[in-house]
């Protein structure tokens, strides 16, 4: 998932950065901005995209508040070793309720 808060003229790095099938959610958009991006990487990596409403200026910048001191927070479903991505990758392919974090030794 690729969360866009941009604007249109990323839209491409965007789409470029999304694995197979992935997501962009694009947040506060102001009226009369342009896209740009590739109507290829669209289509072949099946991504969606998807525009998200947050009401007035003042509830955009609240979101861009609470984000920035760090008020948003993924929910983690669970945490392997590198050692045990082959579990990792079967919980994951059970759709858990959040993220399942993989951590490599530094």
């Amino acid at each position: 998932h690729v969360l866009e808060t941009a604007g249109g003229a990323t839209l491409g790095q965007s789409l470029q950065a999304l694995a197979q099938g992935g997501h962009v959610a694009y947040i506060g958009v102001m009226e009369g901005a342009g896209f740009s991006g590739s109507g290829f990487d669209l289509i072949t990596k099946r991504a969606r995209v998807q525009g998200v409403s947050v009401g007035h200026r003042r509830a955009l910048q609240d979101l861009v508040r609470a984000a920035d001191a760090g008020g948003l927070q993924p929910v983690v479903a669970a945490r392997y070793p590198a050692s045990q991505l082959h579990e990792a990758l079967a919980h994951l392919a059970h759709g858990p309720l959040g993220k399942v974090v993989v951590t490599f030794a530094a």
